[in-house]
């Protein structure tokens, strides 16, 4: 899987932090290979994509854009894209009293795992998705 991380802003975010939590995801996502867009933006930016693809006017932390069933994904290779806001990812890492850096890791493995098709729209799908991040996650 080769993987772009884009920084819209001066975030800063160093993509080396994810490579462990990539070759974990490559072992738990067994399926089709390709290209990932990871785009870090500001909380405006998420919140205009929420409004427009969610219907939901107000900022989130990740969005998570699946093109793996697209008809273009056998053209251009894209899996998907992931936007993360680092803003909101900063906020919640100071509640919960974590580094930014774990927060953006825990960001990045729930959108991946939503580009492969999970979701936590039930409680047995929360269950499994959870416990899938937690492994990647933790090892």
């Amino acid at each position: 899987m080769d993987i772009q991380f884009i920084n819209t802003k001066e975030w800063m975010v160093d993509g080396e932090v994810f490579t462990p939590y990539i070759v974990r995801a490559a072992s738990e996502l067994p399926g089709k290979e390709g290209d990932l867009n990871v785009v870090f933006v500001d909380d405006q930016e998420i919140q205009r994509l929420n409004k427009d693809y969610r219907k939901k006017d107000s900022p989130t932390d990740v969005l998570s854009f699946s093109y793996l069933e697209s008809v273009d994904f056998k053209e251009t290779g894209l899996i998907g894209e992931i936007y993360i806001s680092v803003e909101t990812a900063k906020r919640q890492a100071e509640e919960i009293g974590w580094s930014l850096d774990q927060e953006l890791i825990k960001l990045f493995v729930h959108g991946l795992v939503h580009i492969y098709g999970y979701d936590h729209e039930t409680d047995e799908g929360y269950e499994e998705m959870s416990a899938l991040e937690r492994r990647i996650i933790e090892g």
